[in-house]
């Protein structure tokens, strides 16, 4: 298994477990209120379950499982892997940032552009290896 998969879906199981725990102390608060400020958190435990956990799972396992280019018979530019690793969980951590404290709520847009370049990275990475084998 690729490094960058090993680490997207590690990263993904981290944020499963820490939206999870969000999500129970949510629950936890609807049932016996603890503090109404708790729920400043429900974006924050989205974020984490849909781009933390789903969508990185999801880009991590698809990078390990489709076909490898014909010819060179790796899966393309590394660093362009690393990068969206990296861009996809810089956006996620500046978005969660922009939840937490209102004086960075302007994290937000750049934590979206950088979820959206990771998601056309994975998609350029992708697309010779998958048109290489509608050719052969």
């Amino acid at each position: 298994m690729p490094n960058v998969s090993v680490w997207m879906l590690r990263l993904s199981l981290f944020y499963l477990i820490t939206g999870a725990s969000i999500g129970s102390l949510l629950l936890i608060n609807k049932a016996v209120l603890i503090s109404y400020k708790l729920w400043a958190l429900l974006p924050v435990h989205i974020e984490l379950l849909i781009f933390g956990w789903i969508i990185q799972f999801t880009l991590g396992t698809a990078y390990w499982i489709l076909p490898r280019l014909l010819i060179s018979k790796d899966r393309g530019s590394e660093l362009l892997a690393n990068f969206m690793l990296l861009s996809l969980n810089a956006g996620i951590l500046l978005v969660i940032l922009s939840e937490l404290f209102y004086s960075l709520s302007a994290l937000a847009l750049p934590g979206r552009i950088l979820e959206t370049l990771a998601v056309i990275l994975f998609a350029g990475l992708h697309w010779k290896r998958i048109a290489s084998y509608a050719n052969h």
